[in-house]
């Protein structure tokens, strides 16, 4: 018995050298780092851009350090919920300032967007918590068209668009939370 235990350990335990670095995929239990994950993200989706995905997940990370994909992930989809979450406050500021029905309308149609952004964002990190990872993909698809909708709204009317900065920042935390996620996958 203790020689096919043997034979069994020598098995496993050489299993993870068996093939090259490069072929192995990360799984969420694999260490990470922010800028290992950001790697990653960025070789799917390049519009996020290294040094924002750095940045972003490396302030949030200063303090606790995840210990594997599956935390960076729920970071990310953290910073997704909070910066949702501020632009809805944003955007009620601005709504205050107003004084053109039709552009309160328009800020109307971006907060209804942004809340309900906020909410799959929200389930998204539900999601990811209970390790369902199609699902939390899913969520934070939904939330990236976000920014394409309030945009939308803004369609037309004279001026700058002046949520552009908040509504790019948006899609890219949403996108490096999925981005994490399809490498844990």
């Amino acid at each position: 018995m203790k020689p096919l235990l043997y034979l069994y350990l020598a098995i496993f335990l050489s299993a993870p050298y068996a093939f090259p670095a490069a072929v192995q995929q990360q799984t969420c239990g694999s260490p990470a780092t922010v800028e290992d994950a950001c790697k990653a993200v960025v070789d799917t989706q390049p519009a996020v851009g290294y040094d924002f995905c750095v940045s972003s997940l490396g302030a949030a990370t200063s303090l606790v350090k995840p210990t594997d994909l599956h935390e960076l992930a729920a970071t990310a989809a953290r910073l997704a919920v909070s910066h949702a979450t501020a632009t809805e406050s944003k955007i009620e500021e601005l709504m205050e300032l107003e004084d053109d029905a039709t552009v309160k309308s328009r800020f109307n149609t971006c907060l209804d967007v942004y809340t309900d952004a906020a909410d799959r964002l929200r389930d998204a990190l539900d999601n990811l918590s209970a390790r369902l990872y199609q699902k939390a993909m899913a969520q934070l698809d939904g939330a990236m068209d976000a920014a394409d909708k309030c945009e939308e709204a803004f369609k037309g009317a004279k001026g700058s668009f002046p949520l552009a900065s908040m509504d790019k920042d948006l899609g890219r935390l949403a996108s490096i939370a999925h981005g994490i996620i399809v490498s844990i996958e």
